[in-house]
Formats: structure tokens, C-alpha cells, sequence
């Protein structure tokens, strides 16, 4: 039960509610008529408490009481406006179906190019503006073929932003992909391929049987350097292509068109059966291997190609260019290669899969 009281001639209600107790002061002098308010006020406040006992209605004590302030309902404090850069790297974390390097080449691209620019911002302060600069400063160091590949998680999260009304306008909405030039081929002529194999054989003897692989399989770089010999068929003359090397981390390929097999001519055979006389006793499993016997890194062998090149005093280009080379020779299909130095035969006793388990 409440009761009221009186302190330094002011009136008080006393009361418990929810095992909690109240002393509410009424603002009001200890008299007659004042008295009389508050025995009132005391049989409101019961019956409401009483009331939410019987499950009718939640007592309203702040309408009782509203001098008081004390039942007044929380004001929630505002929500704290995160950075770009802490809800984006939020958002990434939580993309758990995301291959681990594709995962690794988003998280890159940001650090390296996105938050630089609209990181530290608060998302719902970032406009259109900000994206067109941020693009801009992109095209600096990558090809549009790039940014439009690496602006694809930008565009999902902002739209998830703005369907979420995180955001009330996506700055990326009106954002087009950009203009998709075609890479220009270049591929290595007869002689231009028969100087940089030259220069490898005086610099990087090693690597020979590598960049002759690249020139004349079709491989990318990337599938050369995952290659390994449980994907070399010597029976039936096939070189199965089924990996990638991205980011550190060997990857299936994804599509049908990556995921091939490639008739191994005599070059290619005799090219693999040398390579495969190479093998250290503690080498990894891979074709193409490091003077240790591990894994091929083709940063450090890049450094190795620019090199040969410039020895061999050809234009500069990228090493993919191996790759249509390989499509540039195959329609002289004809012509028999002799100008590259081919490995002798290996006799049928000495044949790689006649003492390998590794087919």
C-alpha cells in the first residue's frame, strides 16, 4: 500500500512497485487541502498498479506523476554512425561463402584503392561525387576491365545499405561499368621466342623447360605454376588442366572452358619427361618447381622474365603473351618446330610412368 508522508512540510508518496521502492515527492506543503489531493493521487496510483496486476492494463505512473521525471520512457541514445571502412570490412567478414582468395583480392582492393578515398566517412555522407573521384583515382594503376570486376562488391553492399534504409540514396545506383577495352595482343614472333628461350638457357637454365611449357601448352601462368604430376596422363598423352595458383592458394577452376585437357605432341612429351628426370627427392608434387624443389613463385620468376628479355633485346611485354603465342604457333600447325632445341627421347624402360605413382 502507498502511504504518504510528510518531510520538512513537504508531502511524499511512499510506494512499492515492481520490488522497487518509490518516494515520490508531490511539490506540494502539508495542509488540509493539499492532504486531500494526495490521498487521491495515492488511490489512482494503487488502483493502476493493481490493474497490471490482473493483467488489464501496464500502469502508467508517468501520467500520475508527471512532475516527477522519474517514469518518463528512456530516451534511447543514438545510434552510433559507423565509417565506410568499418561497415564495409564487417559486411566482407560476414560473406562466408566467398572462396578465401576471392575474399583475399576484396579486402586488397579496398585497402589498397577504395578506403584511401571514402573510408573514414560515414556512410550515409558519401554521394556520387565521392564515387566518381574514387573511380578516377583507380583508373591510375588498374584497367577498366579491373575496376568494373572489383566495383561489383561495392555496388552489393551500398544496395544492401539502401534496402536496408541504412542509407536513404545509393551512391552507386547511376554507376556504369566502364568502357571494356580489348587487351591488345601481342604474341612472340619464331625468332622473338627463339631469342628469349635463348637468353633463358645462358641466364636461368633452370627455367628453360618452364617458359618453353608456357609457350607452347596454351597455359596461363597461373594454371602453369599449380600444375601438378597427378594431372600428367603419359599413357594417353593428356595434360589435365584442373587448378589454378591465385593469391597463394591453389584454386579449382571454375568454368568448363578453364577445366580442359591438352594433347601432349612430342614436344610437350619430351619437354615433361625432362622436367620430370629433375625431380628432387624431396621435391613437392608440383611440375614446374624452385631450385629447392618447392612450389614455383611466379613473382620471383616474373623478375627472371623481364630480365631475359631485356638481355634478348625484345619489346616489353607481359608474359600472358606466351599464352597467344601457343594460339599464333598452332595455326602454323604444319611447320615442324625445329628451331627449338628438343630433349632426346626417353627410352620405353625409362618412361616417367612406368616407375611413378603419382598418376
Amino acid at each position: 500500500m502507498a502511504k504518504i508522508r510528510a518531510k520538512n512540510g513537504v508531502l511524499f508518496i511512499d510506494f512499492y512497485y515492481n520490488k522497487e521502492r518509490y518516494r515520490i515527492s508531490l511539490g506540494l506543503s502539508d495542509n488540509t487541502r493539499n492532504m486531500h489531493a494526495a490521498n487521491i493521487k495515492v488511490k489512482l496510483l494503487e488502483s493502476v498498479i493493481e490493474a497490471e496486476k490482473l493483467g488489464l492494463a501496464k500502469a502508467d505512473l508517468q501520467a500520475i506523476f508527471p512532475e516527477s521525471g522519474q517514469f518518463a520512457p528512456k530516451q534511447e541514445a543514438p545510434k552510433k554512425l559507423l565509417t565506410f571502412d568499418e561497415m564495409y570490412l564487417a559486411w566482407l567478414d560476414n560473406k562466408v561463402h566467398l572462396a578465401k582468395n576471392t575474399h583475399r583480392t576484396w579486402r586488397s582492393f579496398h585497402r589498397k584503392h577504395i578506403s584511401p578515398v571514402i573510408g573514414y566517412k560515414k556512410v550515409t555522407e558519401i554521394n556520387q561525387t565521392d564515387i566518381s573521384m574514387m573511380i578516377e583515382i583507380m583508373k591510375r594503376d588498374n584497367k577498366n576491365s579491373v575496376i568494373n570486376k572489383k566495383l561489383v562488391p561495392l555496388k552489393t553492399f551500398f544496395r544492401e545499405l539502401a534496402e536496408d534504409e541504412i542509407i536513404t540514396k545509393n551512391p552507386m545506383a547511376r554507376v556504369r561499368s566502364l568502357r571494356n577495352d580489348k587487351p591488345e595482343i601481342n604474341p612472340f614472333s619464331k625468332e622473338e621466342l627463339h631469342a628469349l628461350i635463348d637468353a633463358f638457357k645462358d641466364f636461368y637454365p633452370f627455367y628453360v623447360n618452364f617458359i618453353s611449357f608456357l609457350a607452347f601448352s596454351g597455359c596461363r601462368p597461373n594454371e602453369a605454376v599449380a600444375l601438378q604430376w597427378k594431372h600428367i596422363d603419359w599413357e594417353n598423352r593428356i595434360i589435365m588442366i584442373r587448378e589454378g595458383y591465385v593469391l597463394g592458394e591453389t584454386t579449382t577452376l571454375k568454368t568448363s572452358s578453364s577445366r580442359r585437357d591438352i594433347d601432349m605432341n612430342d614436344l610437350l612429351f619430351n619437354l615433361l619427361q625432362e622436367q620430370y628426370k629433375k625431380r628432387t627427392e624431396n621435391a613437392e608434387p608440383f611440375v614446374f618447381t624452385n631450385m629447392l624443389g618447392k612450389r614455383m613463385c611466379w613473382e620471383n620468376f616474373r623478375q627472371k622474365y623481364y630480365k631475359a628479355m631485356e638481355t634478348a633485346e625484345l619489346p616489353s611485354r607481359p608474359a600472358y603473351q606466351l599464352r597467344h603465342t601457343f594460339a599464333s604457333l598452332a595455326l602454323k600447325a604444319g611447320e615442324d618446330p625445329t628451331w627449338f632445341p628438343r630433349p632426346s627421347a626417353t627410352p620405353a624402360s625409362e618412361q616417367p610412368w612406368k616407375n611413378t605413382t603419382d598418376t
